[in-house]
């Protein structure tokens, strides 16, 4: 079996490119086992290859040449098993960050799928969900984008819980005393509800029955009077609101679209014209 290879046969054989082996001899992380006095060639020892898998698995986690350099000059292979195992575990946190980004990737894109098929359904609609859990924050103004402002903060204490959240947000307003909405939290759907220590940010939305519909900013006041006269119609009483944010199209923040859901629980309502 040949023993030494010159520094193209290496190129070729460990997919790695002439000039990252010379540049790899420049900074001292990977020396040539001979190196020809006359025409200057690098030829390198198959015990070396493996010196090179090791190398290039390093630079693919984003390990620096200046890491590489202080373990390739202290040869101390307990010490390059460390500090492999470190990265290992370092590499394991990206991939799931990297799975939690694709994942809120395919929530986005199901959440514009959705929104889509339903924002030009702005009729009255009875709905059945299932329990769903929310994480909420007090809410005291909205309206000319000022929720952003508790959104954001929001955000904040959804990473300092380190709760699992899908992209379905919104609003919940009480119906005060003058029988008007006041806005009260705003809220994101909780992903995955386990090992979640629940205090007054968790909230529940029960299973069962609600009155949906959709509207945008153009129809906004027909829809609520519409839904309005409805609820008046079968003496509906409600005391929250539930308006959850569409995002059928990202881009376009001056013409917005939302569902509103009442939760009806054993009210009897007329179907008729639904």
């Amino acid at each position: 079996m040949k023993k030494i290879f010159s520094i193209g046969e290496v190129s070729k054989i460990k997919g790695i490119t002439i000039k990252a082996l010379r540049y790899y001899h420049k900074m001292g992380i990977l020396i040539p086992k001979y190196i020809d006095e006359y025409s200057g060639y690098r030829h390198y020892s198959i015990d070396q290859f493996v010196y090179i898998d090791i190398i290039k698995g390093c630079r693919l986690l984003g390990i620096s040449i200046k890491e590489l350099q202080e373990i390739f000059q202290r040869c101390d292979t307990d010490e390059l098993l460390e500090f492999l195992e470190i990265k290992k575990h370092e590499a394991k946190e990206n991939i799931n960050k990297m799975n939690k980004v694709i994942e809120n990737i395919d929530t986005l894109k199901t959440s514009i799928k959705l929104s889509k098929e339903i924002v030009y359904k702005n009729e009255i609609a009875i709905k059945y969900f299932e329990t769903r859990y929310i994480i909420v924050l007090p809410c005291k103004e909205v309206g000319s984008l000022n929720e952003l402002l508790y959104y954001s903060d929001l955000d904040k204490l959804i990473l300092e819980k380190n709760i699992n959240v899908s992209v379905q947000r919104g609003i919940i307003y009480k119906i005060n005393d003058n029988i008007s909405p006041e806005s009260k939290y705003v809220f994101n759907i909780i992903e995955e509800y386990k090992d979640i220590k629940n205090d007054e940010s968790i909230k529940i939305l029960p299973k069962g029955r609600y009155l949906t519909m959709v509207y945008d900013t153009e129809n906004k006041e027909q829809c609520i009077k519409k839904i309005s006269d409805y609820i008046k119609e079968n003496n509906i009483r409600i005391d929250d609101i539930i308006e959850f944010d569409l995002y059928n199209d990202i881009f376009n923040t001056k013409n917005y679209n939302s569902q509103i859901q009442i939760f009806l629980g054993n009210y009897e309502v007329n179907y008729e014209g639904l």
